[in-house]
Formats: structure tokens, C-alpha cells, sequence
């Protein structure tokens, strides 16, 4: 189980995630901050407890690896929200805490108002993490994480090109997921720094789709400025005009990715100097290509032609680690397009700590997670506790915290709206 030793940025906020997948990672990221998060599941439990993959690939309420992964440092309470009963618990609990985050579509049926319940309760920062945003044409319409990223734009830069006729891939699952959850938490952040001038609380209408279209690069000026039409290439930036290839494979079956050439000369002089000493690139001593301007590519010349075919020929005779750790001693931007699989192993990632380990006593076993996205050398961001059980923290908030007697909550229970 990780502990914690040190003072956490968010210690003593109280955050009620009522989300459903798509606000997961924002809660996730608040806890790793110290926040105490507690996850408001319906009865019979989160959307997320379904989503797999799962334990020894058995379905199962508490065998989620998706719900251990974004549950993680989190604490449950069952609640009927749709209920008189539940819903007055909730504002109970609302009244002593400072972030309420739903991710209800404005249109569609939901418990309460987040404007409503920012004004119920004035020092509540109260989140609305919603497809597309409160307002707007398009606010109640349907929405999955493939069609944040087509409507947003980032999958309308991403394909190939050296295969005619493909249409735009997508990003990983629950990419749009992550983007938006990141501007979100930084959000509540914002507005809970501010309060400690004002003392008062607002309300944060983030609109998935927008956070879409604002992570697009490039893409954006050259729509707003030059309204030229951009050409997808595979694995490098979408542009007005086709670049030479960024991908190459190696003798060993992988792939070299280069991410241009080096600027400075004495970078330049160190990569060919590598290259040669396998008895190849005899082109890259071109002292045309002593010029950083002339040997970047996207230039459409043939001394740029001819030093991509001298690298493209050395990369494919040789493995992949080799060129990977020769290219970067000489100060060049090359790496390996790894499998997800092949990360585990990442020894920069092993070195700095990222993984942790984190015991599921309920199952006998220790599991690996990814750790902190960022490093705070004073409030660390930390995983926390193994992913709630399915209301295990019920009975602990109702009626240790919130002051319900035993027989209320009894009653609630019976009544299906508490578990």
C-alpha cells in the first residue's frame, strides 16, 4: 500500500466526484493531489466497475483494472441521487465540502443544477465536465470518446500517407477523456486559489469539445489563418504540404522515428560520424549538408533526398537499441516507436519512480499502476489507497462524518438508497 509521508497540495479539500467515465481521470488526478475524493456511485455501482479488461479476465463489480486504475486513492458512497432521500444526503454532504464534480448533459434528466447547487452552497467550486459544455446548439447531443476527437478535430490530423485512400485513426481509448480531464482539474485548482481570496466558490462549465480544439497544434493556425487544407501523414504532424517520412524499420523488426535532423553542426558532424563507423552514409559528408538549414526536412531537395536514403538504408541494417542509443550520444531526436507492452520495462521510468505498487488485500495480490504525471518536490502527487469496494466507505461518511445514526442509514438502505 503506498503511504503517505509528506504534505499533499490538495490535503484538507473535499471533493464529491458524482462523475461517470468521462470525469474519472479528473477525480483521479485531484486525489493523487491529496484531495479527498469520494466517489458517489449509484446502487449497484459506477459505469466504470463494467468496463474492462478485468482480473484473470473475469467480469466482476471489484475486478474492473479500469476502475482500480481511475478509482484509485478514491473513497465510495453508495447513493440513489434520483431519490428525495439520497439527493437531500448529498446536499447534506455538499454543505461541508468544496468540489462537487457531475458530468450530467444539461438536457438530459439529472438530480440537480450545478447552478442551482453553486448557489445552495456559495464556497462550492462545482464542476460540470460535460461533452459540450451547458450551452451551445449542440449540448445535449450523444457523445463517446471517438466522437470527441472527430468533431475536435485531433483525429482529422492523424492517418497515413503512404496508403492511398485511408480515412483518419483515432488516438487511444478515453484519449479525449484524458485531455479534457486534465484542463478540468486545472480548473478546479484555479478557482480554489482564487477563493482563498474571495471566499467564494464558482461555477466551471468545461466543455470536452473545446478542450478537442484546443489541443489541435499546428492544425488551428493553418485553418485560421492560411484556410489551407492539411494532408495527413503517418506518425508526424498533418500539414499544408507532404513531408518526407519520419518512420523507418530496423533490422531487428522495429521502428526508428526521426524527429528531424540535428541543428548544430558539432551534433551533425557526431550522428554521421556514428553512421560511418558501420561503413555507411558515405553522402552525409555532402558539405552542402553542413548547412543545419539544408539538411531539415520537409525542404523537397535532393540533398535531403539523398541523406534520408543514406539513413533509411543504415537504420534497416541495424537493431533498434543500437541506433536508438548511438543517435542520441550525438545529440539527435531519434527514438523507437514502442508497443505499450515494451514501456513496462522502461528503465528511465523505473529509475525515476513512476510505478508503484499497490496491495489489493482482497485479492492477496500487489499491482502495478503508472504513477504521478508530474513531480511536486513538496506536495508529491501519490496513487493512494487501492481502488474502493463497491460502498465500502458508506456507512464510514454517512454516519462517522455526516452524523446519521445507524438506524437512518439502516433505513436508507432498505429503501435501495443507500448500500
Amino acid at each position: 500500500m503506498t503511504t503517505v509521508t509528506q504534505a499533499r497540495a490538495l490535503a484538507g479539500i473535499r471533493v464529491l466526484d458524482c462523475s461517470e467515465p468521462q470525469g474519472h481521470f479528473t477525480g483521479k488526478l485531484l486525489a493523487g493531489l491529496g484531495a479527498d475524493v469520494i466517489q458517489i456511485e449509484p446502487p449497484g455501482g459506477s459505469a466504470g466497475r463494467s468496463i474492462g479488461p478485468f482480473l484473470d479476465d473475469q467480469p466482476g463489480l471489484e475486478r474492473s483494472l479500469y476502475w482500480w486504475h481511475y478509482a484509485g486513492g478514491k473513497r465510495s458512497v453508495v447513493l440513489d441521487l434520483f431519490s428525495d432521500d439520497g439527493l437531500d444526503v448529498f446536499l447534506q454532504m455538499a454543505e461541508s465540502a468544496d468540489v462537487v464534480l457531475e458530468t450530467w448533459q444539461p438536457g438530459r434528466d439529472r438530480p440537480f443544477d450545478p447552478l442551482a447547487l453553486a448557489e445552495h452552497v456559495p464556497e462550492l467550486v462545482v464542476l460540470s465536465l460535460t461533452p459540450f459544455g451547458q450551452t451551445g446548439p449542440w449540448r445535449d447531443f450523444a457523445w463517446s470518446d471517438a466522437v470527441g476527437l472527430a468533431l475536435g478535430g485531433p483525429m482529422g490530423s492523424c492517418g497515413y500517407d503512404n496508403i492511398p485512400g485511408t480515412p483518419p485513426i483515432r488516438p487511444t481509448e478515453h484519449h479525449a477523456s484524458h485531455i479534457a480531464g486534465y484542463y478540468a482539474a486545472t480548473g478546479v485548482c484555479a478557482a480554489l486559489y482564487e477563493r482563498q481570496s474571495s471566499g467564494l466558490g464558482q461555477h466551471l462549465d468545461v466543455s470536452m469539445h473545446e478542450c478537442m480544439g484546443f489541443t489541435i497544434e499546428s492544425s488551428a493556425p493553418w485553418a485560421l489563418y492560411e484556410q489551407h487544407p492539411l494532408i495527413r501523414q503517418a506518425g508526424r504532424h498533418a500539414g499544408p504540404q507532404p513531408t518526407e517520412p519520419w518512420q523507418y524499420p530496423t533490422a531487428d523488426g522495429r521502428l526508428i522515428n526521426i524527429f528531424g535532423m540535428p541543428r548544430s553542426e558539432a551534433s551533425w558532424l557526431s550522428l554521421v560520424g556514428f553512421i560511418q563507423s558501420k561503413g555507411m552514409g558515405e553522402h552525409l559528408s555532402d558539405v552542402e549538408l553542413l548547412d543545419g538549414r539544408k539538411r531539415q526536412l520537409g525542404l523537397q531537395q535532393p540533398s535531403v533526398a539523398m541523406m534520408l536514403a543514406d539513413i533509411a538504408e543504415f537504420i534497416a541494417a541495424n537493431e533498434a537499441e543500437e541506433i536508438y542509443a548511438g543517435a542520441q550520444a550525438a545529440g539527435a531526436a531519434w527514438s523507437i516507436i514502442r508497443t505499450p507492452d515494451e514501456c513496462l520495462s522502461d528503465e528511465h521510468w523505473h529509475a525515476r519512480g513512476f510505478f508503484v505498487d499497490v496491495e489489493h488485500e482482497e485479492h492477496g495480490r500487489t499491482v502495478t499502476f503508472p504513477g504521478a504525471p508530474y513531480v511536486l518536490s513538496e506536495t508529491p502527487w501519490q496513487h493512494g489507497r487501492r481502488a474502493p469496494l463497491l460502498g465500502e466507505h458508506t456507512s464510514e461518511l454517512l454516519c462517522a462524518e455526516l452524523g446519521l445514526s445507524t438506524e437512518e442509514l439502516g433505513m436508507l438502505v432498505a429503501a435501495g438508497v443507500a448500500q
